[in-house]
């Protein structure tokens, strides 16, 4: 508060007080009532400066609010005058012309706070929020009346509807006041308690000092006059201070939800409780009782049709919930099974293997530590799909999906790994030996011929590759990595027969060490640059990129699928995530200096950098350094990373600096659908090993459909990676999907080239300007 302003405040307050205490203690009536009459004159008026005040400070967004208390404390300061006049005169009716100044404030403050109030809320909560509104103003209203207006009646219908008028506008303020605050979520402050505090003040005195007036005992210089003072200081201080900012917490706002939940029933029993006042109190005035028996039934009216909507809601949400239930199991069903065999597919297959690795990890002794995998692979079966078709194929894969599990007289768990691989894990196998037998049955069993109705008999053999846990591997990924490799080397022998991995295969390995040791220097060496993939509508118009990371050694590109993981073991990841956001940070920057409209760019964020200390300001920072909003980034995380409980607080918390978080990949971990619809994200993006096969594969296509009608229940954006055909464009359009990226459109492009081919030009924009000189 200025110094200027604190001065005439004190003053001003300070002549209010003094002028009351002395009204106390003055003999002469006359002089009190003068004294009571400038006391108030004084504390209206001040009370009309500190919400001018208010109305100077306040933001634009809180300027209608601000208004509405300005014009009440004004309306009041102004009926006060009115009232002194009328004092010097020696006319004092009631009710008076003063009375018309100080009952339009109360109504005009209402509808103030409830078209501010209603203008904040959709169309589905204001419906509701109206009849919370109407109830519990009628049931106040309604109680106050009964207990406020004279047995005896009235002396005339004017008299009558100020008295009515009176708690009517000032309570019903205070009423809507204090709806308004939980309807919206505004926090709680002490301004607000300040406003409430002074209307229940204005509309209790207003009450008091008219029953005196009928009764004729009113008295000037009297401890019950100060009253109006306070209430009028206590408005006008609120007002000066007040803010109606609305809680971003999402507890908060859930506990104003239960608190309005509960208005409908505080309303009935306050109406109750009217009803049975108004039948034991002696009779009076036959209009004011049928009027409050109106507002009692109109309370228990808009109480019933809440309950109605309450009901309604239950009902969908109940219907919804099903919905979600049932897409759940579809969802899994389709994400998990195999369209074609019904065998378990890819994911499940990973799943079960990575828990039978921890399971036998526990143990101690073989062969209980053992889990065997046998990858096998339908030797020429993609000659008997282009020759015969893909109704062929299918048909021939199913028979084979039927007779693994029989020649394995159904032990192990047979899935469907891809197109015409399938996987046998075997829990603590006796021996080499026994793996060895079942292997060669195998070969020999998928050798027979297969008869088939459209074509006849076909022979069509198969290649086994064998790895063993913990003998050739450490995990579940190593395990399946070895079984590919002694795979390989069955073909490459010949095919029709099986081999298990052996020491020779370790190159793989080998290779792995040296790129770890080389990614250790890749940062500090300059190795690594950063690409980028536009994101592009059904319009084929640019809405986004995503920015991908590339190392090359010795000249030779490493697939990211290589040396992330690496990174991520080593712990590299950190810096070299770092790296990447600062320098897609830096990238933006310098495409908008450049000239060129930039949408979201899209950056890959692994786990271990989720869980570093201080992570998200650490890229808040990097931005705010950029000059780049974080609205500009969105962070992609994997879905199994994102679905750990632990990363829930730590990815809610990168929201709420701002940042838009995508589920990357979705579809490859164990979605739960109830924790999905609790993460904070705005996006999925379908892996692309959906939409590869989505031309020809049904299960592929079910399940790209299933993920953008649960995007589309969940309120989320779908992004499809991997499109590669106008064909899979063209389906995906169908269902839904809202961007797409992927080599139809482009690769992975140099920021140049990607400015130059897919970015639009700012109007009058650097790049604009320098074309037109060229020119």
């Amino acid at each position: 508060m200025p110094f200027a302003e604190r001065t005439l405040t004190a003053v001003w307050l300070g002549a209010a007080v003094l002028l009351f205490a002395a009204s106390l203690w003055v003999p002469d009536p006359s002089v009190r009532v003068f004294l009571d009459n400038a006391s108030w004159t004084l504390a209206f008026g001040l009370s009309a400066f500190w919400a001018w005040r208010g109305w100077v400070q306040a933001p634009p967004t809180e300027r209608t609010l601000h208004t509405g208390l300005l014009v009440f404390a004004v309306l009041v300061a102004v009926g006060q005058m009115v009232w002194n006049l009328q004092v010097a005169l020696d006319w004092n009716p009631f009710p008076a012309p003063a009375d018309l100044f100080f009952l339009a404030g109360g109504p005009l403050w209402a509808a103030t706070v409830i078209r501010a109030t209603f203008a904040r809320l959709s169309r589905d909560r204001a419906y509701p929020a109206s009849l919370d509104f109407g109830g519990a103003v009628l049931a106040l209203l309604a109680f106050t009346l009964v207990v406020y207006l004279p047995s005896g009646g009235v002396r005339s219908l004017a008299v009558g509807a100020v008295l009515v008028l009176y708690p009517a506008g000032f309570l019903t303020a205070a009423g809507v006041t204090a709806l308004a605050i939980p309807t919206v979520g505004v926090r709680v402050a002490r301004s607000h308690l300040l406003v409430l505090v002074g209307l229940l003040g204005y509309g209790l005195s207003w009450m008091q000092w008219n029953l005196m007036v009928i009764g004729g005992t009113v008295e000037p210089g009297i401890w019950f006059n100060a009253c109006f003072s306070l209430s009028a200081l206590a408005l006008g201080w609120g007002a000066r201070w007040l803010r109606f900012e609305m809680s971003v917490d999402t507890d908060y706002r859930r506990q104003c939800d239960r608190a309005m939940n509960y208005v409908p029933l505080v309303s009935m029993t306050l109406a109750a409780i009217t009803l049975v006042l108004l039948f034991v109190a002696p009779e009076g005035r036959a209009g004011v009782q049928a009027l409050i028996l109106g507002c009692c039934l109109l309370v228990l009216l808009l109480a019933a049709l809440r309950q109605t909507i309450v009901v309604s809601l239950l009902n969908r949400l109940r219907a919804a919930e099903a919905a979600v239930l049932r897409n759940e199991e579809q969802l899994y069903q389709v994400a998990h099974f195999d369209a074609l065999t019904g065998l378990p597919n890819r994911r499940y297959f990973e799943d079960a293997l990575e828990r039978a690795v921890a399971d036998a990890s526990r143990y101690t002794q073989a062969p209980d530590r053992r889990v065997a995998l046998l990858l096998v692979d339908l030797d020429h079966f993609k000659s008997v799909n282009e020759t015969y078709g893909h109704r062929v194929g299918d048909a021939l894969l199913s028979e084979v999906a039927q007779r693994i599990p029989q020649l394995l007289a159904g032990q192990g768990l047979v899935s469907r790994l891809a197109n015409d691989q399938f996987t046998v894990m075997l829990l603590r196998p006796a021996s080499r030996t026994v793996l060895a037998q079942r292997a060669a049955a195998l070969v020999e069993g998928l050798s027979r011929p297969w008869e088939l109705s459209e074509v006849g008999a076909q022979y069509m053999g198969a290649s086994i590759g064998i790895s063993l846990f913990p003998d050739d591997a450490s995990n579940s990924v190593e395990l399946v990595r070895h079984a590919h490799s002694a795979l390989h080397a069955t073909k490459s022998a010949g095919r029709g027969s099986y081999r298990f991995y052996i020491e020779e295969f370790t190159q793989i390995t080998r290779s792995r060490l040296e790129l770890r040791r080389r990614l250790h220097s890749a940062l500090q060496g300059g190795e690594f640059t950063l690409v980028y993939q536009p994101q592009l509508n059904h319009l084929r118009q640019t809405v986004g990129a995503e920015a991908l990371l590339r190392w090359s050694v010795d000249g030779k590109p490493v697939p990211p699928d290589e040396f992330i993981p690496l990174a991520e073991e080593s712990g590299l990841i950190v810096p070299i995530g770092l790296w990447v956001f600062e320098t897609a940070c830096r990238q933006v920057a310098q495409w908008r200096t450049e000239g060129w409209q930039v949408p979201v760019v899209s950056v890959n964020v692994s786990t271990i950098q989720l869980r570093e200390p201080g992570f998200t300001q650490a890229l808040l920072g990097v931005a705010q350094r950029a000059g780049v909003a974080p609205a500009s980034l969105v962070l992609e995380i994997t879905e199994s990373q994102l679905l750990d409980e632990s990363l829930y607080a730590i990815a809610l918390d990168v929201k709420n600096a701002g940042f838009a978080l995508s589920i990357d990949d979705f579809g490859t971990g164990h979605s739960s659908l109830i924790k999905l619809k609790r993460l904070p994200v705005g996006e999925l993006k379908i892996d692309k090993v959906f939409v590869r096969d989505i031309v020809v594969d049904v299960n592929d296509r079910e399940i790209c459909a299933t993920v953008n009608a649960l995007a589309r229940t969940l309120g989320l954006e779908v992004v499809a990676e991997g499109v590669e055909t106008e064909e899979q464009l063209q389906l995906l359009i169908k269902m839904g999907c809202q961007r797409f990226q992927g080599w139809l459109f482009a690769p992975a492009l140099a920021p140049e080239a990607l400015a130059r081919q897919w970015l639009q030009p700012v109007a009058d924009g650097p790049l604009l300007q320098i074309i037109k000189n060229d020119s």
